[in-house]
């Protein structure tokens, strides 16, 4: 996760690669910012599941994750926005 401050903003960029918008939850509350989403399994191209007698490197993470950062005091809580474009989750937290 990146979290960059300009002026009237604080952003965060989450890389979410292979996972689906459905699959994602951005969650607020008085003190913290939290992500969470699920990266499900996937088939290998030209291979199903069933056939794949084992990985050799495996580095690709699946299944539940969360993501945290500890709101300033100085943000909206209320006007907070996400776009999900391209694997990135980016989310605007207004400051006040």
């Amino acid at each position: 996760m990146d979290v960059v401050e300009s002026e009237r903003n604080y952003v965060l960029t989450v890389e979410v690669p292979g996972v689906s918008s459905k699959d994602i939850r951005v969650e607020v509350s008085d003190q913290k910012l939290t992500v969470m989403g699920m990266r499900r399994a996937w088939k290998v191209s030209a291979f199903s599941n069933e056939s794949i007698m084992s990985y050799h490197k495996r580095e690709i993470t699946q299944g539940p994750y969360q993501i945290t950062w500890p709101l300033p005091t100085n943000v909206n809580k209320d006007r907070v926005s996400a776009e999900f474009v391209e694997g990135f989750l980016q989310i605007i937290v207004p400051k006040l």
